[in-house]
């Protein structure tokens, strides 16, 4: 596959957003006080792992097939009461700070998806960036169940 020097920027631009996740994900896993954040943040952690796995077969020129099967949401149960405890606090910001940069990533896969000539990776990057948005949407459930949203 052929890219362009815009298109080959946004495919590194891309995976370093990647990596970054990655290696939020897993050191906010173990920072989280609630066992069930930490499974949370390793279990997106891997989904971020796959991501970048992709994109660097988008650059190499092939195009991964897009996994059809949507994953279930999980559902949780709440570890914190209404009031603010330090260990609230502290899983309360991590969950801040990364469904911030899920919002980021998601805007980013958005524009990415109008930069490409190849309607394979439109379509595979805007595969990947309604997985970005569930990642939001899994962290945005947590927090509400936990009443920090």
């Amino acid at each position: 596959m052929d890219f362009t020097e815009k298109e080959r920027n946004m495919l590194e631009e891309l995976k370093s957003h990647e990596k970054l996740c990655i290696e939020k994900y897993k050191r906010h896993a173990e920072s989280a006080h609630d066992e069930q954040l930490k499974s949370l943040f390793q279990g997106l952690s891997a989904e971020e792992s796959e991501h970048l796995d992709s994109l660097e077969q988008i650059s190499s020129g092939t195009v991964p097939p897009i996994n059809g099967a949507e994953k279930p949401l999980p559902v949780f149960t709440a570890k914190y009461k209404a009031m603010l405890c330090p260990e609230k606090s502290a899983d309360m910001y991590l969950c801040n700070d990364l469904l911030s940069g899920e919002k980021q990533v998601s805007h980013l896969y958005d524009t990415a998806t109008f930069e490409f000539r190849d309607k394979n990776v439109r379509d595979f990057l805007n595969h990947i960036q309604k997985d970005e948005q569930n990642h939001g949407k899994i962290i945005y459930d947590y927090m509400t169940a936990n009443g920090m949203y």
